[in-house]
C-alpha cells in the first residue's frame, strides 16, 4: 500500500478487489444485524472486514484527507469526541466519528466501513477528518493502524476495569510506550491537572498542548476521598497539592524534585456549576477567551469541554465554531434523557469510583433531594471485583436521595455500602429498596417518584443496557444507532 501525493491510497488490483469484498461483506453484516434487531452493528462488521482484509482499517484511515484526531483516557473520551465533532462540523469539516462508542479496533474499523463506498474506498472529500474515541487499553494496537494521527488527546488516567488494566500505572505504561511510536509531528493534547498524563514521554519533541482548570474556588485544600494518590512522574516522590478538583486532578507539585503542573494553554478560568442543568465555563486561550454554556452537568464535563477546545485550537478551527459545544446533546448513558410516563428520566453510566462519585456530585451538587435508581453489576468470571464502591463518595451526599432503589446482581453489596454511608435512616421512608432485577427496580423507582419530577438512573453498564432495552421495547426510545444519528458526521 502506497499513498499518492494527493493523499489517495494506491492498491494493486487484487488488493482493491479484496478490499471491496471485505467492505461489501461488512456492510451486509451491519445491515443484517440492525434489521434483525440484534444490536447496533458497531463492532462485528469491523471484525468481518478485518478477517477478510487485515489492512482495511489502516488503508481506509490513510484516505482521510485531513488526518485523524484520537481521544483516549479512562473517563470522558466519548463526550470529548462528541463536543469536538460539533466544533468540527461548525467549522465546515466532516468528522468521521465512531459515535456509537465502540472504541476498540473492530469498532473503529466498523466506522470506516460505514463511511466507505461499494468499491471499498472513501469518497474524495477535502473536508473529511477522522475523530476516533479509543479505548485506553486498545490504544497501542490502534496506533499501528492509525499511523500518522495529527493529534492524540489524553483526558485522564483513573483506576478502572481492574480485571483488564490492573493498576493505573499499567495503563500509563501502555500509553507511554505507544506515544513513543508516534511521528514527531503528532501533537499531544494533555490534561495538565493529571500528573499521570501531563508528562507522558516528556523527553519527546512532539508539540504539546495542555488544558486544565484555574478556578481555585472549585477546589479542595485536602485530598479528595476518591484519590488514589499518584506519585511524581519524574522521581516517584510524593506529590503535594495546593488545590484538588476531584480524585487526583488539581494543582500539584513534587517537593522532592521540583516537577510541577505545567501551565495550561487552554484553561477554565471561571466555572459556574449549575447543578443538573449544566455549567458555565470561561475559557482562556493564548490570545483570546470565550464563555461557553455547557448543557451537561458536572466539573468532569467542563474538563471534557476544555479538552475539545484544546484539540480544536490545534486543528486551527475558528474561535466562532467553539460555540457549537453549547448545542451538544447527551450520548447514550451520558445523562441521556428519556421521557417516561410524565417523568424525565436520565440514564448515566458510572463505571468506576471516580465516575460514580462525579456523576452523583453533578446531579446532587445543588443539595436538593433527587429520586434515584442506583445500579451495580459485575461480569461473573470476567470482572468480579466491585470493591471500588467503597471508594465512592456516598458519605458527603447522605440525605439527598430519599428512598433510593438499588438494583443489579450486586445490589446487596451496594445497599451495604449505602448503609455504612448513612443513607439508611430511622424513617422507614428513607430506607433503601433492594431489587436485583433492573426492570422491576426501574418500575418501582418510577412509581415512587412524585408526579412530574425527574428521576436519575446511575449505574454500571449491564443494568443500563437492560433498562434501556426495556424502554425500547415499550417504545420510549429507539435503537442506540438511531438515537445517535443526529450527531454531526460525514456520510460517504
Amino acid at each position: 500500500m502506497t499513498v499518492s501525493s494527493a493523499g489517495r491510497v494506491r492498491l494493486s488490483a487484487p488488493a482493491l478487489a479484496r478490499r471491496a469484498f471485505a467492505v461489501s461483506m461488512a456492510k451486509a453484516a451491519r445491515g443484517g444485524i440492525r434489521q434483525l434487531g440484534r444490536g447496533n452493528g458497531s463492532a462485528i462488521p469491523g471484525l468481518v472486514a478485518l478477517t477478510i482484509d487485515p489492512t482495511a482499517l489502516a488503508g481506509l484511515v490513510a484516505e482521510i484527507r485531513r488526518g485523524a484526531v484520537m481521544v483516549t483516557g479512562s473517563n470522558g473520551k466519548g463526550t470529548t469526541c462528541r463536543m469536538l465533532a460539533q466544533v468540527m462540523a461548525a467549522a465546515g469539516l466532516h468528522p468521521v466519528l465512531n459515535q456509537e462508542g465502540s472504541n476498540q479496533r473492530s469498532g473503529i474499523a466498523a466506522t470506516m466501513i460505514a463511511h466507505s463506498g461499494p468499491t471499498g474506498r472513501l469518497r474524495r472529500d477535502a473536508q473529511a477528518i477522522g475523530l476516533f474515541e479509543v479505548d485506553e487499553g486498545s490504544f497501542p494496537e490502534i496506533v499501528r493502524h492509525v499511523r500518522r494521527p495529527r493529534a492524540v488527546v489524553c483526558t485522564n488516567i483513573f483506576r478502572d476495569q481492574l480485571d483488564r488494566y490492573f493498576e493505573p500505572a499499567y495503563i500509563k505504561g501502555l500509553l507511554e510506550r505507544s506515544v513513543r511510536t508516534l511521528p514527531a509531528d503528532t501533537a499531544l493534547i494533555l490534561n495538565a491537572d493529571d500528573p499521570r498524563v501531563a508528562f507522558l514521554a516528556s523527553d519527546l519533541s512532539n508539540p504539546r498542548i495542555y488544558f486544565g482548570v484555574e478556578d481555585t474556588e472549585l477546589g479542595r485544600s485536602a485530598a479528595d476521598p476518591t484519590s488514589d494518590f499518584p506519585r511524581c512522574p519524574r522521581c516517584d516522590g510524593e506529590l503535594t497539592y495546593t488545590c484538588v478538583y476531584y480524585a487526583h486532578l488539581g494543582h500539584w507539585a513534587c517537593a522532592n524534585c521540583g516537577l510541577s503542573r505545567p501551565e495550561p494553554d487552554v484553561s477554565g478560568s471561571k466555572i459556574d456549576l449549575l447543578g443538573p442543568r449544566g455549567s458555565r465555563l470561561q475559557v482562556v486561550m493564548q490570545a483570546s477567551e470565550t464563555v461557553l454554556g455547557i448543557p451537561l452537568p458536572g466539573l468532569y464535563n467542563a474538563y471534557n469541554a476544555l479538552a475539545a477546545v484544546a484539540a480544536a485550537r490545534h486543528c486551527q478551527l475558528p474561535d466562532r465554531s467553539l460555540q457549537a459545544i453549547e448545542q451538544i446533546t447527551a450520548g447514550s448513558f451520558r445523562m441521556e434523557r428519556v421521557h417516561v410516563a410524565g417523568h424525565d428520566v436520565y440514564l448515566a453510566l458510572a463505571k468506576n469510583a471516580n465516575g460514580y462519585t462525579e456523576v452523583l456530585r453533578a446531579v446532587l451538587g445543588d443539595r436538593k433531594p433527587k429520586r434515584m435508581l442506583l445500579g451495580l453489576n459485575d461480569f461473573p468470571g470476567k470482572q468480579p471485583d466491585t470493591s471500588w464502591i467503597w471508594d465512592v463518595d456516598f458519605d458527603s451526599l447522605t440525605g439527598l436521595v430519599p428512598a433510593p432503589v438499588v438494583c443489579g446482581n450486586r445490589a446487596a453489596d451496594l445497599a451495604v455500602r449505602l448503609k455504612y454511608a448513612g443513607w439508611l435512616g430511622a424513617d422507614p421512608d428513607a430506607n433503601v429498596v433492594v431489587e436485583p432485577d433492573p426492570v422491576r427496580a426501574f418500575r418501582a423507582a418510577l412509581a415512587q417518584t412524585p408526579a412530574g419530577q425527574p428521576m436519575w438512573v446511575v449505574s454500571t453498564q449491564v443494568v443500563l443496557w437492560q433498562v434501556r432495552r426495556w424502554l425500547r421495547q415499550q417504545g420510549y426510545v429507539g435503537a442506540v444507532w438511531r438515537e445517535q444519528s443526529g450527531a454531526p458526521q460525514w456520510q460517504a
